[in-house]
């Protein structure tokens, strides 16, 4: 039968006050070019590669990992499972043992999307100074063996900013995985049928890169269309 899809846009839009990790240099845009005086317009960006909506390579974390140009385009899409774990509040910790009450669910994803309430946060202080709801290794280890392509988050990591060893970003990079990080995940709770799409961009060696991410739902149609289709 014919479907419907509606596409989500899962994006933060960068603009000079974007929040960055703590030490990272703001975003800064510079016009290279005006239409008053060349015709045309065009900008120059300075964007770190983990700025925004963004995905994180097994090149950020580990000395011998590849970057985002090496992946396959494979890599960046698949269907999603969205988790809901907004009640774990502040300082919460995402758990196997919760990751493996969801029956089953995640086993079928190729991406699990972690929305964490932070998505609401964005643009104030409380974003980067409260603390998120993060993995617990033990729940990084659970997710590389479900086999997924990636895991995402609203938050602006899935680590603890006060966690230098990068605990969870190990786990999953070393397990082939991706992260994508600073998502907009409020208008998935709720939903089954998900596919994701998170395409960064492809510069040699990426370690990271902003992606533009979507989401793609499909609505079926009611029975007696199923039934008029069959006729």
């Amino acid at each position: 039968g014919r479907y419907f899809a509606m596409i989500i846009d899962l994006t933060h839009t960068i603009t000079p006050d974007t929040f960055v990790y703590p030490g990272t240099p703001a975003p800064a845009f510079s016009p290279t070019r005006t239409i008053a005086h060349d015709g045309a317009r065009e900008t120059l960006l300075q964007v770190g590669s983990h700025t925004g909506t963004h995905m994180d390579a097994p090149r950020h974390i580990l000395p011998d990992g590849f970057g985002l140009d090496k992946l396959p385009a494979s890599q960046f899409c698949g269907r999603a499972a969205v988790l809901d774990v907004s009640h774990l509040g502040t300082g919460g910790i995402v758990t196997a043992d919760f990751l493996q009450a969801q029956n089953g669910f995640l086993r079928t994803a190729d991406y699990v999307l972690l929305y964490t309430g932070w998505e609401k946060k964005w643009d104030t202080p409380a974003f980067l100074e409260e603390p998120f709801p993060i993995l617990d290794e033990e729940a990084a280890r659970y997710l590389v063996r479900c086999g997924l392509k990636g895991v995402g988050t609203d938050a602006i990591s899935v680590d603890a900013l006060v966690n230098k060893e990068f605990s969870a970003h190990h786990v999953l990079l070393e397990g082939g995985l991706v992260i994508v990080e600073n998502l907009c995940l409020r208008k998935l709770v709720g939903r089954k049928d998900i596919m994701f799409f998170a395409l960064p961009l492809k510069f040699a060696d990426a370690d990271g890169a902003p992606v533009r991410a979507i989401a793609e739902f499909r609505d079926f149609p009611e029975p007696e269309e199923k039934e008029m289709d069959a006729q």
